[in-house]
């Protein structure tokens, strides 16, 4: 049985070292704001495919050749036929699609009748980048279409299509306002550098040999420093919400409290990682390189922060999902930008809580087998 008055006390003992260390102290709480201010600004740019979901409402032949024009050199592939535009809605905010296409009744005869043929393009705004080069993309291939109708000689009056291009939840597609959402995933794993750095200081100092001689068993000894870390990092994620809002004015459309709540599965997932190389680390500089190589670096190129990612490769795929920031990013930039609710962040939650959940029975496993 673990021993809850043992936990509580390894923990208090955490907190108080956590306050009373000012590098550790700026290392758990500020860090991450200030990670995310200086970041938010250098990494503010300006794909490979596009998932496309299609409201067809003239459903006639000049409309179906229109869409294999779209996806005819395969950057946007057709997932969903959608009867309404409730439909289109459902799927953007789950995030389901990229963008969603609405062509109305009536295409076919104003293209018929020489007259231009209007279409509706939908792109969800949370990624800047992937959202411009759809646009872009959609805008080309039909502009490129109409042009084909034009130079038919058999129908020389034909009509061309025009394409009308709507970025939802991010209207004027606004780096900012999706890259700092987005870096709170790199940046709130700063706690976690901070408990693997922790232990591994612990036995490099030989206070670690120390401890495990006491009544505390190891579950006991490893839950009471996670708990100090997550509270601990909660309160740098405050302080992280509040420089995105104030400094930046990104706005938040989620819940506070759902928010947190997701936040602390993203640290219990981040944090069973920073557990597990603590773990095995036998010097805080080789637990700094691990987790700079293992979790910072590709947090920022494989996670969807800079660029999306790339659902061709199933590397890409394998790797991204199997990084807790994947998770966390979709999470921040759903509850920031669209507002979403807990259910709506169902998927990336319980990625972030099977995760977590995991690391957490692995490390009590391994901790056991080593003391």
């Amino acid at each position: 049985m673990i021993g809850l008055r043992r936990v509580r006390a390894v923990a208090l003992k955490e907190l108080r070292h956590i306050t009373r260390d000012l590098r550790i102290l700026l290392l758990v709480t500020a860090s991450p704001a200030l990670l995310g201010l200086t970041f938010s600004y250098v990494f503010s740019f300006d794909v490979d495919e596009a998932t496309l979901a299609v409201l067809d409402m003239d459903r006639t032949e000049l409309s179906r050749r229109y869409l294999r024009a779209l996806a005819a050199d395969g950057h946007l592939r057709v997932i969903a036929h959608v009867p309404t535009q409730d439909g289109i809605e459902a799927l953007l905010r789950r995030g389901e699609v990229d963008v969603a296409l609405a062509i109305p009744r009536g295409f076919a005869s104003a293209i018929r009748r020489g007259e231009p043929a209007r279409v509706q393009a939908i792109v969800d705004g949370l990624d800047t980048i992937a959202a411009r080069t759809n646009t872009s993309y959609l805008e080309a291939r039909t502009a490129a279409l109409g042009a084909e109708l034009q130079w038919q000689p058999s129908s020389p009056q034909l009509g061309t299509v025009q394409g009308q291009s709507l970025a939802w939840y991010n209207v004027t597609l606004d780096s900012l306002s999706t890259m700092v959402p987005g870096m709170m995933g790199v940046v709130l794993q700063m706690p976690a550098l901070s408990l693997a750095l922790a232990l591994s200081r612990e036995k490099e100092s030989g206070s670690f040999e120390s401890l495990i001689t006491t009544p505390v068993r190891g579950a006991e000894y490893l839950l009471g420093k996670l708990l100090a870390y997550i509270a601990s990092g909660l309160v740098s994620s405050v302080l992280a919400l509040a420089v995105a809002v104030l400094w930046f004015r990104v706005p938040f459309r989620g819940t506070v409290a759902v928010f947190l709540l997701l936040t602390g599965l993203f640290f219990l997932a981040s944090m069973g990682l920073g557990l597990l190389v603590g773990n095995f680390a036998s010097s805080q500089q080789t637990a700094m390189v691990i987790m700079l190589l293992l979790i910072f670096i590709p947090s920022f190129f494989l996670s969807g922060l800079l660029l999306p990612v790339d659902r061709t490769s199933r590397w890409a795929q394998v790797s991204g999902l199997s990084l807790p920031a994947t998770h966390f990013i979709s999470i921040s930039r759903s509850l920031f930008l669209k507002g979403s609710s807990l259910a709506e962040l169902r998927s990336p939650a319980s990625w972030l809580a099977g995760m977590g959940g995991s690391l957490l029975v692995i490390n009590l496993l391994l901790f056991r087998k080593r003391t």
